[in-house]
C-alpha cells in the first residue's frame, strides 16, 4: 500500500510540474522568432499563390427526362419549379433533354499572364463544358461562349493540358513560376493548393517524401515528386509548391487504404515541375501539338548477371535498333551500353528517356556509349516522334533481370531457332522464356540452329548465358543459367 501511494503521489507531482512548464521554445526568443518566421512564410506562400490557382469544373452532358404536366403529381411539381396550375407551364413534349451537368472539379494554375493554364488532362477529360473561376471571382464559362475556355492542347502520354481563358484580351493575370524539380530535395517542405472535395483554395502542408518516382503505369512519361502534404479529390491539377512559392510538382493521384475511403492517406503525387513546363511550353509553342524526340531504340536495364556478361559496371542496355530510325542511322546497335545521354549519366531506361526528353527533334544528342569494352560517342540526329512509333515492339518488363538455369526444347523455323517448349520449374521458366520466342543470339554470336545453340552455350565462361530473343516483333537480352554453378563469379 505504501508503495502504491508513494507511486501516486509521485505521479500527481509529475503531472503537475508538467502541466505549469512552459515549451523550451517559449522560454526562448529566438526559438518562438523562428517558429514565427517559418509560420509567415506558410502564409505567405498562400497569399501569393490563391491568385493564380484556378478551379475548374468540368461539365459534362447527361441526358434528363422532360415530363409533360400532366404526368407529375401535384405534390412534386414545387420540386420542379412548375406552377401550381397546369394550364400555365409551358414545358417542351415528352422525352430526354441533353444539358451540361457538373461532373467534377478540379485545379489549375495560370503560367502566362495573358491567360494560359495547366492541369491535368484527366480534369477536362470528357468535357461538354468547362468552367474556369478565379481567386478574384472572374468566372469564365464556354457553355454560352466556346472562346471563354478553350483547350489549348492536351498530352494523354503525362496526364496534362492546357487551356487559354478569356479569348486572347487578358493581361497582366498573376502567375506561378516553376522551380527546377531536379534540384528538389527529400524532406523540404511542400504546400498543396486545390479545391479538394469542392473546398476551394484549401492549403494542406507536408514535405517531400521522395522524387523521381516511376512505374505507376498510369502515364508512358512518368516522373513524380511524392508528398505527405494532404491531397483530395479537387486537387488536381493544382500546384505543389515549395516555400519560396514555386511550383514544384502538379498534383495528379494519391495512393488511398483499403476500404471505401477516398481521402488522403500522406501518399500524394505530382508531377514533376520541369516536366510539367516542357509540356506546357510545348503544347503552346506548337499550337497545342505535342513534339518530342525520337530515336529508335529499345533499352532495359542491367541485372548483376548482365554486367558480368558485357563486364561493365553501370549503363542501359540497348536490346532493339529500328532500322531506318535516328538510332540505326547513328550506328547503335543492339547489345551496346548508354553510359551518358548529354552530360548526364545514365543508369536505367528511365533516365535515357527523360535525358532525352530535354532535346527537340532536329537536334544531335550525343550518347556515350560501351561495346565490347571499347567507350565511344555517337550523335544521334533526333526526329519527330509520331503515333506509329508508339506500336513498335519494346522489351517487357523484368527482362533484365532474369536469373535460373537452362531447361528448353528447341526446333529450326523459317524464322530462326524456335522454342517449341519449356520445361516447369527450369531456368528457362524462371527466366520467363515463352514458346514461340526466337532465339537470334548465345553470348552476341549469332544462330541460325539448333546446333549453333549448343555450341554457344557451351562457350559460356561463368555458368550464364546472354539469349538474344524476338518476341512478337520485341527484342531484348535474357540471361539464363545453363548448369552447375562452378565457376560462377
Amino acid at each position: 500500500m505504501k508503495q502504491l501511494c508513494s507511486w501516486l503521489v509521485f505521479t500527481v507531482v509529475v503531472l503537475a510540474t508538467t502541466a505549469v512548464t512552459a515549451p523550451a521554445w517559449a522560454e526562448s526568443p529566438a526559438g518562438l522568432t523562428a517558429l514565427t518566421q517559418l509560420e509567415d512564410a506558410f502564409t505567405n506562400v498562400a497569399e501569393t499563390a490563391f491568385p493564380a490557382v484556378v478551379v475548374i469544373t468540368n461539365k459534362r452532358t447527361v441526358q434528363r427526362p422532360v415530363y409533360p404536366p400532366n404526368m407529375l403529381p401535384p405534390e412534386f411539381r414545387f420540386f420542379f419549379g412548375l406552377p401550381d396550375d397546369p394550364d400555365q407551364d409551358a414545358m417542351p413534349p415528352p422525352g430526354m433533354r441533353r444539358t451540361p451537368m457538373p461532373a467534377g472539379r478540379g485545379s489549375g494554375i495560370i503560367f502566362r499572364e495573358d491567360g494560359y493554364i495547366l492541369t491535368n488532362y484527366h480534369v477536362i477529360e470528357d468535357a461538354a463544358a468547362l468552367e474556369v473561376k478565379l481567386r478574384d471571382g472572374q468566372v469564365f464559362d464556354n457553355s454560352d461562349d466556346k472562346n471563354a475556355v478553350v483547350i489549348v492542347g492536351s498530352d494523354h502520354e503525362t496526364d496534362l493540358a492546357v487551356l487559354r481563358i478569356g479569348n486572347g484580351k487578358l493581361k497582366n493575370l498573376p502567375t506561378l513560376p516553376f522551380a527546377d524539380s531536379g534540384k528538389v530535395k527529400v524532406g523540404q517542405f511542400a504546400i498543396a493548393v486545390g479545391a479538394p472535395f469542392n473546398f476551394d483554395y484549401s492549403v494542406s502542408i507536408g514535405h517531400v517524401s521522395q522524387k523521381g518516382r516511376y512505374g505507376m503505369q498510369l502515364n508512358r512519361y512518368e516522373n513524380y515528386i511524392q508528398t505527405d502534404a494532404s491531397i483530395n479529390p479537387g486537387n488536381s491539377g493544382g500546384p505543389l509548391l515549395n516555400l519560396r512559392g514555386e511550383v514544384i510538382g502538379i498534383n495528379e493521384f494519391i495512393v488511398t487504404g483499403s476500404g471505401l475511403s477516398r481521402g488522403s492517406v500522406g501518399i500524394g503525387f505530382a508531377i514533376s515541375s520541369t516536366l510539367a513546363r516542357q509540356v506546357a511550353d510545348n503544347l503552346v509553342q506548337n499550337k497545342g501539338v505535342m513534339i518530342r524526340p525520337w530515336l529508335g531504340m529499345a533499352m532495359q536495364p542491367l541485372s548483376e548477371e548482365l554486367k558480368k556478361s558485357f563486364k561493365v559496371k553501370s549503363g542501359v542496355l540497348v536490346n532493339d535498333v529500328f532500322k531506318g530510325d535516328p538510332a540505326d542511322k547513328a550506328g547503335l546497335r543492339s547489345g551496346d551500353i548508354i553510359r551518358k545521354v548529354g552530360d548526364t549519366e545514365v543508369t536505367d531506361p528511365h533516365d535515357v528517356q527523360f535525358a532525352v526528353l530535354g532535346y527537340k527533334p532536329g537536334e544531335k544528342i550525343p550518347l556515350v556509349i560501351d561495346r565490347a569494352g571499347t567507350g565511344m560517342t555517337l550523335e544521334v540526329t533526333a526526329r519527330q516522334k509520331g503515333s506509329a512509333d508508339l506500336t513498335r515492339g519494346e522489351p517487357e518488363e523484368g527482362g533484365g533481370s532474369l536469373l535460373g538455369k537452362s531447361g528448353m526444347s528447341l526446333e529450326e523455323s523459317r524464322d530462326g531457332v524456335k522454342v517449341t517448349a519449356v520445361t516447369p520449374g527450369s531456368a528457362a521458366a524462371a527466366a520467363q522464356i515463352r514458346r514461340e520466342d526466337v532465339i537470334l543470339e548465345v553470348n552476341r554470336h549469332p544462330v541460325d540452329k539448333v546446333a549453333d545453340v549448343e555450341a554457344a552455350l557451351r562457350q559460356t565462361a561463368n555458368g550464364v548465358a546472354v539469349l538474344y530473343v524476338s518476341r512478337h516483333g520485341a527484342k531484348f537480352f535474357v540471361p539464363i543459367g545453363i548448369g552447375d554453378e562452378e565457376g560462377k563469379e
